[in-house]
């Protein structure tokens, strides 16, 4: 089916994901949208990122929207939709976001990204999400 017709189910089930089921998911994608407060409001952009440590780790340019996260509580999401099995799931991480300083930090994490920001332009600053809040929900046709 083409993007967007997707339609409900006749009998779907919405579950809860356990905390290793949402960190293997968050851990099989790249990209993911990062929620942040900017001077016009809520925002939620795409970011590429990667899981390290046990947290959430995007790169971002100083000055553009995802850098607001940084030094605030900031929501981080995942998710797969299948529209033509009107299946799918989704992943929220919810915790402090911080400037990675550390220089080894920073290696690391370049070390550990899955590709370069899809944007392109220099995001040489990196921000991580230390989660306080992890949780999923799928739902799939019985």
């Amino acid at each position: 089916m083409p993007p967007g017709i997707g339609r409900a189910a006749y009998h779907p089930e919405l579950t809860e994901l356990d905390p290793g089921e949402c960190w293997a998911r968050l851990s099989t994608h790249g990209v993911g949208r990062v929620s942040v407060s900017t001077p016009d409001g809520p925002a939620i952009v795409p970011v590429n990122y990667t899981v390290v440590d046990g947290a959430v780790a995007f790169s971002t340019a100083r000055g553009a929207t995802p850098a607001l996260a940084a030094g605030a509580e900031a929501a981080f999401e995942v998710d797969h939709i299948d529209e033509a099995l009107s299946e799918g799931w989704s992943v929220l991480v919810v915790g402090r976001a911080e400037w990675v300083t550390d220089p080894a930090a920073t290696r690391h994490l370049v070390g550990a990204a899955r590709s370069a920001p899809w944007a392109g332009g220099d995001r040489e600053l990196w921000v991580r999400i230390t989660p306080e809040r992890v949780t999923g929900r799928r739902i799939q046709v019985l």
